[in-house]
């Protein structure tokens, strides 16, 4: 062995060879580490696997599946993941060089791009048939409406403030009220103009109101004023048909016995007068009795504390009552006030308590009743606001001025024929004609003097008056007990005569009977 190496290295000395040796060896371990480096960036890509690279000049991107890869060990470089969006999923995916976001639709697994970054992933908007979103781009301003049923994706400028709504079936009983965000026109959509069963708004139209079917039964008329302040009267009535007003096939209405209904028009309100109450004077102490008339009564604060619901429902009422109902200046008055917006076409009732002064200056305090009635709705509406004051105010100056031409005397006596002379007037008077009303009738129910004095005068009458009905009922009754005993004498003494006349002739035929024989 030691000559072969002699013979193969004849001229390298100990030294050198050992110096060989370590050169080798060197080389040895920089080509492992060469190879090693190298095989650290070798690599295999599966299907959803993605080498990002990032160089000075920029970044790349190379995509699975593949074999195997070799990639420059100096350049920076991480594995990712593709991202997998299911069949109701959608990704945002923003490029952060350009900053333009795009939208990834599912179902699919997809590769970023080299400066590409998921924002977020979002569910699909899924609409039934009842269903639809408005979608409005905040990019550009515009918007868009979808109806179900399907399923949407927005763009990523698309936001939706109200989210999914529910369509609103217009039928017999339904409306809907549509303004145009363009021309701010309003339109009222109801079974009569829109046969499409469920609606939908479409782009630059609002829902502004649901509206609901207002009935008028047949003996109730109710006022409506438009944006120009003309009045319509809708009365259950009439056979007119006004704005509003729709007609459908709703099957054989000929036994049916009269009223309307409507649809609220747009910017069109309900008007709602201001009537004046007459309490029962027997009741005024308590609650005051209503009248047939529809009222609604705003709420008033009566200092309790509230929650925060309550006063959510309050302010609810507040915004439907300003957007349904128009107050009608009605002028001031003692009484107080309710608030109408039905008007009963029936026979109505108020009470009265007036104070009047007969022609020989005694001063009386009369109640009693007033039966009156509204005629013609379009005539009151154009006069008066308060038909009920009116005819309380009308009829006490009636009154007033029959019983001032009578004295005291004569007024207790007749106050029913006074009474009736007051209301005889009132056909010749033109008052309650030109107001579209009709006074039924009139009652009085008492009277009361004011003055002490005279109070006390007519109640010593009264009295007086009381204690001769008393004695002369006892009188009667006493003369009624003398003549039944009268009568019952007279019949006792007809009974003994018939007696005696009985037993007189019982005697005679006896004295007959027994000289019969001796004749013989």
């Amino acid at each position: 062995m030691g000559d072969v190496e002699e013979g193969c290295m004849p001229e390298l000395t100990e030294g050198r060879q050992k110096k060989l040796l370590g050169c080798c060896g060197c080389l040895s371990l920089l080509g492992i580490i060469i190879f090693s480096v190298a095989m650290s960036a070798y690599v295999h890509l599966g299907p959803d696997d993605q080498i990002l690279i990032m160089t000075f000049s920029g970044k790349r991107v190379i995509n699975g599946p593949s074999g195997g890869t070799q990639l420059n060990p100096f350049q920076k470089w991480e594995r990712r993941k593709a991202t997998l969006l299911d069949p109701l999923q959608y990704a945002i995916v923003q490029d952060q060089l350009t900053a333009i976001i795009r939208a990834e639709v599912g179902p699919q697994m997809f590769f970023l791009g080299p400066n590409d970054v998921v924002k977020s992933i979002e569910q699909k908007i899924v609409l039934e048939k009842d269903e639809y979103i408005r979608l409005v781009d905040r990019l550009s301003g515009g918007e868009r409406v979808e109806q179900g049923p399907s399923t949407i994706v927005p763009t990523p400028t698309e936001v939706s403030a109200q989210g999914v709504q529910k369509a609103i079936p217009i039928n017999v009983g339904t409306a809907v009220e549509v303004r145009n965000k363009l021309t701010g026109a309003r339109a009222l959509y109801t079974p009569c103009n829109y046969e499409g069963g469920i609606f939908v708004p479409e782009a630059l139209q609002e829902i502004v109101e649901v509206r609901s079917l207002i009935h008028v039964l047949p003996h109730e008329a109710m006022i409506v004023r438009d944006v120009e302040g003309k009045m319509t009267v809708y009365s259950g009535r009439e056979d007119v048909v006004q704005a509003g007003q729709c007609i459908t096939d709703a099957g054989d209405v000929s036994g049916g016995v009269g009223g309307t209904a409507f649809f609220l028009p747009p910017f069109s309100k309900i008007v709602r007068m201001s009537w004046s109450t007459y309490a029962n004077p027997v009741n005024s102490a308590g609650t005051t009795t209503s009248t047939p008339s529809t009222t609604l009564n705003n709420p008033e604060d009566d200092g309790t504390p509230t929650t925060p619901i309550e006063d959510g429902n309050r302010r609810l009422e507040e915004v439907v009552e300003s957007s349904m109902y128009v107050d009608q200046a009605s002028p001031p008055g003692s009484s107080p006030k309710r608030k109408v917006t039905t008007i009963d076409m029936r026979t109505q009732k108020s009470f009265y308590t007036y104070e009047v002064r007969t022609s020989d200056n005694v001063k009386l305090e009369v109640s009693g009743t007033i039966f009156w009635q509204i005629e013609d709705v379009r005539k009151m509406v154009v006069i008066t606001g308060d038909p009920e004051g009116d005819v309380w105010a009308r009829s006490r100056s009636l009154l007033i001025s029959k019983i001032s031409e009578t004295d005291l005397a004569t007024f207790m006596s007749k106050a029913s024929d006074i009474v009736d002379a007051a209301f005889a007037n009132q056909t010749s008077d033109p008052f309650f004609e030109d107001r579209g009303l009709k006074l039924v009738s009139m009652e009085m129910t008492g009277y009361t003097p004011i003055d002490q004095n005279t109070k006390d005068t007519l109640q010593g009458i009264i009295r007086q008056t009381v204690n001769r009905i008393n004695e002369l009922e006892k009188q009667r009754s006493e003369n009624d007990v003398l003549m039944e005993k009268l009568t019952a004498d007279i019949d006792l003494e007809k009974n003994r005569t018939m007696l005696i006349e009985t037993q007189a002739e019982n005697s005679r035929l006896l004295a007959e009977t027994a000289g019969a024989p001796a004749r013989g």
